[in-house]
């Protein structure tokens, strides 16, 4: 069985405290504007609310408006706190006030993935940055006083020479904002943003995919965007990554994936495999992925991914199961062809 979906920022970082606004009981959702009448939160508003609480959830984490923070190691296996969580990049984040314009400074990151997504009040990704240089963040380009700036830098999860020198490029990362103003949104309502959100949770299993719920005002719908709000907030737009997500329904065994030299993405793709309920099962071996810019190609360019048989040392690039395993495929900045279906990522073969 297949699944296409989006896999959102909340979901690709919730090993750090970002993961989920609703979920967290710890955090004071509505410390903004604590005196006073609530705003009932309602289909019109839902996602500003839902904004504003993921803002101020990062806030927590950076230490205030326009401070960046990097986590410099790959998902922890001891923090999984959603499933199918990413061990192909790092985050960096930092929530800045672009009402008096801002600049954004991305590093030369030669040749590696690099990107930073920039996310405003209405939850709208009006660009994704990839280039080097500094980059300006206006009001007039973003629409809201707020943004979300979101690095994601591709790491080897397994080298500590590889997440070292992505740890170096994301020293380099910087923010310079002409105003410092506090992020101070409306005192929402908690009560009917949980009611709310929970019925839009439920309708959202009823998506066929994603499409239309996440990129630029232009580029989604009202009701995708609104129900992408609730199950993915800050999901990138399908240009910017494709997800799939296999369950082969296979005893643990030896298996592979052949690869050919040229999939259709820009960046790179990556295979993740995870236990019955979906999260990485510690092993051994200390693999859970295999990307295209860290595996071992073959000598014609292609790749063997090998799932399974771990044992036999000459099964490169090989990640061990475990009961009811499953995997998600990652490509980014995938190629029209991927997006329509024409081109598709081949599947699981059994080996000898």
């Amino acid at each position: 069985m297949t699944k296409y979906f989006r896999f959102t920022l909340a979901l690709a970082v919730a090993a750090t405290p970002i993961a989920s606004w609703a979920d967290q009981p710890n955090v004071d959702r509505m410390s903004a504007h604590l005196a006073g009448q609530t705003i009932p939160v309602n289909i019109n508003n839902y996602v500003r609310a839902e904004t504003a609480g993921q803002f101020e959830r990062i806030l927590k984490m950076t230490g205030g408006i326009n401070k960046l923070r990097s986590f410099r190691e790959p998902t922890p296996l001891d923090k999984q706190s959603v499933i199918r969580m990413n061990r192909d990049t790092l985050y960096s984040f930092a929530v800045v006030d672009i009402s008096e314009g801002a600049k954004l400074v991305m590093p030369d990151a030669e040749g590696r993935y690099n990107s930073a997504m920039i996310v405003n009040e209405d939850e709208y990704i009006n660009k994704v940055f990839y280039e080097p240089g500094t980059h300006d963040l206006t009001k007039e380009e973003f629409d809201t006083d707020y943004v979300l700036v979101a690095f994601r830098t591709l790491v080897d999860s397994s080298d500590p020479a590889d997440i070292k020198k992505a740890n170096e490029l994301q020293d380099k990362f910087a923010i310079e904002a002409a105003s410092s103003k506090p992020y101070s949104p409306p005192n929402y309502d908690e009560k009917s943003y949980e009611e709310l959100r929970d019925l839009l949770l439920k309708v959202s299993n009823f998506m066929p995919n994603s499409e239309g719920a996440f990129g630029t005002r232009e580029d989604t719908n009202a009701t995708a965007h609104l129900l992408g709000a609730a199950f993915g907030w800050g999901g990138l737009p399908e240009k910017d990554a494709y997800y799939l997500t296999f369950n082969p329904k296979l005893p643990v065994g030896s298996y592979h994936i052949e690869v050919p030299k040229d999939v259709p993405v820009k960046a790179f793709w990556s295979v993740s495999v995870y236990n019955k309920n979906g999260f990485f099962e510690k092993n051994s071996k200390g693999t859970y992925n295999i990307n295209s810019q860290s595996g071992q190609k073959n000598a014609d360019g292609s790749m063997t991914v090998n799932l399974g048989g771990c044992e036999d040392a000459s099964r490169v690039n090989c990640i061990p199961l475990t009961d009811g395993w499953n995997y998600t495929v990652r490509l980014y900045r995938p190629d029209s062809s991927i997006r329509d279906g024409s081109w598709t990522f081949p599947g699981v073969e059994k080996s000898d």
